[in-house]
């Protein structure tokens, strides 16, 4: 064969749709997470591998050709995915941070564009003669005819809605007081949810404005240097955010700090609890456990067990023999914080007490906040200085500081 089938923009889009649907299998068979949100995240993926098929058919430069000398009627069969993956993040967003979120039958209706596209490109293209598909792939006239860019700008913009609902879910989850409407809150370590999702909304936003230029493009003409510019980059940003979206998710789940799926958060039973809480904010309170409170304090003040970067509500409840929704209630109520806010509390303390222990020596930030239980640096800056007014460097710098001051003093 001595034509070149590939380039190397179509090898990424070739190596984007197999890694999307290669670890979309591994969310499917894997035990670690919970079925509706690695299911959810699984079709996310299965959706983009096929819109990533879709571009490397109809505008990979050598590839296009021998795909149409197969057949016309392979161009355009899977572009329905631009109409799905929107919809599919955002639910499954909705699965991490909604308490005992479910699929219904209502929400089907999410699906009623794909529907509608399918019915508009039956007729309007698979309803041509084979002879007809040809010419209209090699023209590219149906690919920038009126109609069609119509349905790619409905999907484009839909897209943009959807990223931007789920960050919306995503950011009120991660306030510091409690949610509402049964949302349950994630803790600062999940905070790069937030900035993935950030960064999906300015790729997908490109990809509107690639399309809305083409419409532009209907009444003026324009320079078609400017699609491939913005077409071909968008394959590189694409490729690098689910390269990390992957490498992330992988991350939590095989360090065990998600119980909700890729890049999630809780499992079953913490939405459950969450929605217990819930619904006893409008009914009497009864008292509080003691016999559970002294079994959380002695849990952290001798077992230390917020050292544990993975510790969750879950895992201590087991480890006390404590009901979920009791431990959190009791956390909750006694103390008046968070399950997180909580051990974080225990985690600054150590770390302020190791930073005044070890002063004076060389020993470094990060591993001071490694050993307390923290996992994610910027999350230990933002509480010790909210806490202390200072960042962790300073505040043993000072303390060293007064420390000798102290020491010249008694000496005189």
């Amino acid at each position: 064969m001595d034509k070149t089938l590939f380039n190397l923009h179509d090898l990424v889009l070739l190596l984007l749709a197999f890694e999307c649907l290669a670890f979309s299998a591994f969310l499917l068979v894997s035990k670690n997470v919970k079925p509706l949100g690695h299911l959810l995240l699984a079709a996310f993926l299965v959706s983009h591998s096929l819109i990533a098929l879709h571009e490397l058919i109809l505008w990979g430069s050598a590839f296009r050709h021998w795909v149409l000398s197969l057949s016309p009627n392979i161009f355009f069969s899977v572009n329905f995915a631009y109409f799905l993956d929107g919809p599919l993040l955002y639910l499954f967003v909705c699965s991490l941070v909604k308490a005992d979120f479910s699929v219904q039958k209502k929400q089907l209706l999410h699906l009623l564009p794909a529907v509608i596209f399918l019915f508009y490109i039956s007729g309007a293209y698979y309803a041509l003669e084979p002879a007809a598909k040809a010419e209209q792939i090699t023209s590219y006239q149906f690919t920038y005819s009126w109609h069609y860019l119509l349905f790619d700008t409905i999907a484009k913009l839909c897209r943009v809605i959807y990223l931007l609902l789920a960050f919306k879910l995503v950011s009120g989850a991660l306030k510091a007081s409690a949610p509402g409407k049964n949302l349950i809150q994630l803790s600062p370590e999940k905070s790069w949810i937030k900035y993935l999702l950030g960064a999906f909304f300015m790729v997908i936003t490109w990809e509107a404005l690639l399309t809305l230029i083409k419409v532009y493009g209907l009444f003026s003409p324009v320079n078609v240097r400017v699609f491939e510019i913005l077409g071909i980059s968008d394959y590189y940003f694409l490729f690098a955010l689910i390269n990390m979206l992957i490498f992330l998710t992988f991350k939590e789940i095989t360090l065990g700090n998600v119980q909700a799926g890729a890049a999630t958060i809780s499992t079953t039973a913490a939405n459950r609890a969450q929605t217990q809480e819930n619904e006893t904010e409008v009914k009497p309170k009864e008292p509080v456990n003691m016999d559970y409170v002294h079994s959380i304090e002695k849990a952290m003040t001798q077992q230390h067990v917020y050292r544990n970067p993975n510790i969750s509500l879950e895992r201590l409840a087991e480890q006390l023999s404590i009901p979920v929704k009791d431990l959190s209630s009791t956390i909750n109520r006694h103390f008046q914080v968070n399950f997180y806010e909580y051990l974080n509390g225990y985690r600054i303390n150590e770390a302020k007490q190791t930073l005044e222990r070890e002063a004076a020596s060389k020993r470094s930030i990060t591993d001071i906040f490694y050993e307390a239980g923290f996992n994610s640096k910027s999350v230990y800056n933002t509480l010790f200085k909210k806490q202390f007014n200072t960042t962790p460097s300073q505040y043993r710098k000072q303390f060293q500081g007064q420390k000798t001051a102290a020491k010249n003093t008694t000496e005189k």
